[in-house]
């Protein structure tokens, strides 16, 4: 009796399983199929509308918040922190951690005169969730990364007609996660006169394979990698794919010494398929993510001061 038992209990966990294991090959199957490529520059469209919120001046600057609708359906949300004199002032576009989204901004104390714009991804569903959830809410987390570069460039085609911003150079920034999809757009938007990667890299599978062994056993950490980058499009845009088209344009890298979340070898993998004029500079600490806001925002200095210099030769 109970062997049967144990006999049908059995039946049902391999049923179960090869059951979620049809569904994954079909979703992959489905994805893998999804090339994002022709579809930014539908998704870019042009401005339908721009909400503002109230500004508010904080220690010489001015902060404000704004949601920009596209004619594609994207709705951007970002926030503006300039300086308070007028003057036009070069452009910073920053997009960085899922979570941080827009608020990146008020983690640069002085923008030096500069105009530092921080981007939300156009993402509405939630941030953490169980591995259900997940599933329920990937097409909509696809989707929302995969709208992230024609984004960057619906932040551009606003931020580029305003009276406070310079034309002549445009910084595009993306920290982490937001490596990736800056680089894209860089490549496909003459208009990024600069780029810069902070704890980026490239290699997205291996990276996320590694960063997937804080949740799952490590045997399954090479499955779940591979997933994670399908579902985030990796194949499609993962940097080093991209990075050659940003040259002649710079290509600027921070990274860090003891970055938990980025193996060597994929930082590196993305500085190789950079062209010249590039630069890799290494600084101590561990992921920007993993940082208390006094250390980001001593960072986010550092990477400044590799702005106001004449020249960024390589240091690696």
């Amino acid at each position: 009796m109970v062997r049967m038992k144990l006999r049908a209990l059995w039946h049902v966990v391999a049923a179960t399983a090869l059951a979620v294991m049809v569904v994954v090959s079909a979703i992959v199957v489905w994805l893998r199929h999804d090339d994002p490529v022709p579809r930014f520059s539908e998704r870019r469209g042009r401005i339908a509308t721009v909400t503002l919120d109230s500004a508010t001046v904080e220690r010489g600057h001015i902060v404000q918040g704004a949601r920009v609708y596209s004619t594609s359906g994207v709705a951007l949300d970002l926030l503006i922190k300039r300086p308070a004199h007028g003057r036009p002032g070069p452009l910073v576009v920053l997009l960085g951690g899922h979570a941080t989204g827009r608020s990146a901004a008020r983690l640069v104390p002085d923008t030096r005169g500069r105009v530092v714009v921080a981007l939300s991804y156009p993402y509405a569903g939630p941030h953490r969730m169980n591995p259900l959830e997940v599933l329920r809410w990937a097409p909509a987390i696809r989707r929302g990364l995969l709208d992230a570069p024609p984004a960057v460039q619906i932040a551009l085609d606003y931020l580029l007609a305003q009276p406070y911003i310079d034309r002549r150079e445009v910084h595009g920034m993306g920290a982490s996660l937001g490596t990736p999809f800056m680089t894209v757009a860089a490549a496909i938007d003459p208009r990024i006169t600069h780029v810069w990667s902070v704890h980026g890299a490239g290699n997205s599978r291996a990276m996320l394979t590694h960063n997937a062994k804080e949740s799952v056993p490590d045997v399954l950490a090479p499955l779940t990698g591979f997933l994670a980058d399908v579902l985030v499009a990796g194949p499609y845009l993962s940097p080093e794919r991209w990075v050659g088209q940003v040259s002649p344009r710079p290509f600027h890298m921070i990274n860090a010494t003891a970055d938990e979340r980025l193996p060597r070898h994929t930082i590196m993998t993305l500085y190789d398929a950079a062209a010249e004029p590039k630069s890799l500079t290494w600084l101590p600490g561990l992921h920007v993510q993993r940082n208390r806001p006094e250390v980001v925002r001593g960072l986010v200095s550092a990477v400044f001061d590799r702005m106001d210099s004449e020249t960024l030769p390589g240091d690696r």
